[in-house]
């Protein structure tokens, strides 16, 4: 880790496994608006993009529904959901490693900022990010290269300098476009075959194997 001055993670899927928590939230909203509810495994592919997208493109909603749906799913998300999660395994230790280096840390998703802020807040890990850099709530597909540039931009380091640690395509692609070096996270979402796929320089097992990372290198 000694050539990055920041690294920059995804959040759901990266640093904390919330989908139990969010598909709680998209079936209340189907079951309310009277779509077919989904299974874990069908709703893998609504984790990692903007949720309005991913309500129209993969459950066919008109902006409108998706809208709609949107709003249930906060409620439900609110109400207590949010907190349905798991940090995975070594994540804090390794953040208060990181900082004891000297290493900036920040998160870039492509979930509203107020509720990464709250959800953080609430399990204590918010005092481990110098940016936490998250989605304009009424975006319907806003950049993921956007956001993790903003967190680069907070963390004052330049994007060559920074690493990206995320688990689906959008991660990678998005630090891509920015010059940036992006490890695959394969204890998240996505796949191996996504990542690399998407131009993933590292793809790592473990979070600890991330502090093994020293250099651009192709797998």
């Amino acid at each position: 880790m000694n050539n990055y001055d920041a690294v920059i993670f995804d959040n759901d899927g990266t640093v904390l496994d919330a989908a139990p928590g969010m598909l709680l939230c998209a079936n209340a909203a189907f079951a309310e608006m009277g779509f077919p509810t989904l299974t874990m495994q069908e709703y893998m592919p609504y984790l990692g993009p903007p949720l309005t997208g991913s309500f129209m493109r993969y459950a066919g909603m008109t902006r409108e529904q998706a809208d709609r749906a949107i709003a249930i799913y906060r409620r439900a998300y609110a109400a207590g959901n949010c907190f349905i999660l798991d940090i995975y395994p070594g994540m804090e230790a390794l953040l208060r490693k990181l900082r004891l280096a000297g290493v900036k840390t920040a998160i870039a998703s492509s979930k509203p900022t107020i509720f990464l802020e709250k959800v953080l807040g609430g399990i204590g890990l918010r005092g481990l990010f110098d940016a936490v850099c998250g989605a304009h709530p009424d975006f319907l597909d806003e950049s993921k290269a956007d956001i993790i540039a903003e967190a680069a931009r907070l963390c004052g380091v330049p994007p060559e300098r920074c690493l990206m640690v995320g688990d689906r395509r959008f991660d990678a692609e998005g630090a891509r476009a920015l010059g940036m070096p992006c490890a695959g996270a394969l204890w998240g979402y996505g796949s191996r075959e996504e990542l690399v796929a998407a131009g993933a320089e590292f793809l790592v097992q473990g979070c600890w194997d991330l502090l093994g990372i020293k250099r651009i290198k192709k797998f």
